[in-house]
């Protein structure tokens, strides 16, 4: 167990990394990140991210930013808004999936844009999410994005129906708890298996894009984002799909480069 706290996503991810690196076997249980801004990049921390992004992609991976829209798609919102986000993203990204091996692709953010109720009504459990926070504002614990489908006001992640027979490929975040407090939404984030190359900091991102889709919804600010990864591992790739393949020593090499950008930078 480890509890690691920082300013910005980058920051924390490379203090996790290292962490993970010196524990037995590169992996460990309950390790708790906490992430103060994590909308923000310093000049620094723009080059760690362009550093990690250029690792990932140039070792097959997905880069941060199509792991960060996994979660939430950010450039939708940018280019259509909130209408569009829950009008007519779902099926564009139905269609991309169809046409992927990985049609499991952006399988978050098509959760938390269509649920089905308990008499099989389709619903849009991010816009009446929105509206939740806009109303019960002075509410702080009040808001989460939990599993399965226990109320309509809730954002389920994991789905019995199609998840509870896989060993391998379901998803990974099981739970998210959303709170408003002192008018910043505050999100933390529970991880029953966490890939820290991979994806820790794609996740990171998106999360707090998610974060800031929020609070711009409903004029709040973006408050601190905490991560519990149930358990991490320093990854390697699985050289399969998305997954991208690289060695221990690589990845050491990586964890030596971002740590001089901070050093360089501070100096």
């Amino acid at each position: 167990m480890e509890l690691i706290k920082g300013q910005t996503a980058p920051a924390v991810w490379l203090d996790a990394v290292e962490h993970l690196a010196g524990c037995a076997k590169t992996q460990d249980f309950d390790v708790f990140l906490h992430i103060a801004e994590p909308t923000v990049l310093s000049a620094a921390d723009a080059l760690v991210y362009k550093e990690v992004d250029n690792f990932l992609t140039s070792h097959g991976a997905f880069s941060v930013h199509t792991v960060a829209e996994t979660i939430f798609p950010l450039d939708e919102y940018a280019r259509n808004g909130a209408c569009g986000l829950f009008d007519g993203y779902p099926t564009k990204l139905r269609s991309i999936q169809k046409a992927r091996r990985d049609g499991n692709w952006g399988s978050y953010s098509h959760r938390i844009l269509r649920q089905k109720d308990f008499e099989g009504k389709t619903f849009n459990p991010l816009e009446d999410m929105v509206s939740k926070i806009a109303k019960h504002g002075k509410y702080t614990a009040s808001f989460e994005l939990g599993q399965g489908r226990p109320f309509e006001d809730d954002i389920p992640i994991y789905d019995p129906v199609t998840d509870r027979k896989r060993l391998y490929g379901g998803p990974c975040l099981s739970h998210l708890s959303i709170k408003v407090h002192d008018g910043h939404i505050r999100f933390n984030a529970t991880y029953r298996s966490h890939y820290y190359v991979r994806r820790l900091l794609g996740n990171l991102v998106g999360l707090g894009r998610l974060q800031y889709f929020l609070a711009r919804e409903t004029k709040l600010a973006v408050g601190g984002l905490t991560i519990n990864s149930t358990f991490a591992r320093l990854d390697t790739g699985s050289g399969e799909g998305c997954g991208g393949r690289w060695t221990k020593r690589e990845v050491k090499t990586l964890i030596a480069q971002c740590r001089a950008i901070y050093d360089n930078m501070l100096a």
